[in-house]
């Protein structure tokens, strides 16, 4: 199964216009879009962020063979 990574951009908070990638393993780009939406809101990572809110949809999408 290929890895993907999903950056997005910080919209709102301290981490604002920051960028934040994620990793994911997944068949198509949409799935990893999917998979890493659902990383990027745990408890951790937010905390990681320093609670900085995420624009839903990503900046970039990226195959990693």
């Amino acid at each position: 199964m290929p890895r993907w990574t999903v950056t997005r951009k910080g919209v709102f908070g301290p981490g604002a216009g920051g960028q934040y990638t994620y990793y994911a393993r997944a068949e198509s780009a949409d799935e990893a879009v999917e998979k890493t939406a659902v990383k990027a809101e745990r408890p951790h990572h937010r905390i990681n962020r320093f609670g900085t809110e995420l624009d839903p949809e990503p900046i970039d999408i990226t195959r990693i063979d």
